[in-house]
């Protein structure tokens, strides 16, 4: 059983990486580490307690009930993960392809982004002489010539003309 736990650990804890994206990685370590000590802790209580009431043959069966059950699990997330498509079971040359997709897809999304507060930049303000001049100008007002310097702004222009 000590080998399989090594291989357990081995197998599980480079998982993560795989599965949790990258900014929540120290959290997913943090949680699973939690879990860990959780169980190592109950299991040891619940082992002292068979071990104390009924003997080493039950606590010999505790244990491989555990190791199936753990087993399960394995071949359960196996399953899953080839059903959904998931990122355990790609090779290292898919794996690369996904990445290499996802960085495109991240570099697009970058240049829409910086697309985006450029277009944001570019829009300037009104001060308070074109305001004046384009709300006269919707009311109708006949502004003179040395009065409009953006005449372009106007929302009416033909009403001026």
């Amino acid at each position: 059983m000590g080998l399989s736990y090594s291989l357990l650990a081995c197998a599980l804890w480079p998982m993560v990486a795989f599965v949790v994206p990258e900014h929540q990685l120290g959290t997913a370590y943090g949680f699973m580490q939690s879990i860990q000590n959780l169980g190592l802790a109950v299991i040891s209580i619940a082992a002292g307690y068979i071990l104390d009431s009924k003997g080493y043959l039950l606590l010999e069966v505790f244990f491989c009930a555990c190791l199936c059950v753990a087993f399960i699990a394995v071949v359960a997330l196996y399953f899953v993960d080839l059903l959904s498509e998931g990122d355990l079971n790609v090779t290292a040359g898919n794996r690369l392809k996904r990445q290499a997709v996802a960085a495109e897809e991240a570099e697009k999304e970058e240049l829409i982004r910086q697309q985006q507060v450029e277009d944001l930049v570019r829009i300037q303000p009104m001060n308070a002489f074109a305001v004046r001049n384009r709300y006269l100008s919707r009311l109708g007002a006949q502004l003179p010539e040395h009065c409009s310097l953006h005449v372009s702004a106007l929302a009416y222009r033909s009403i001026l003309k």
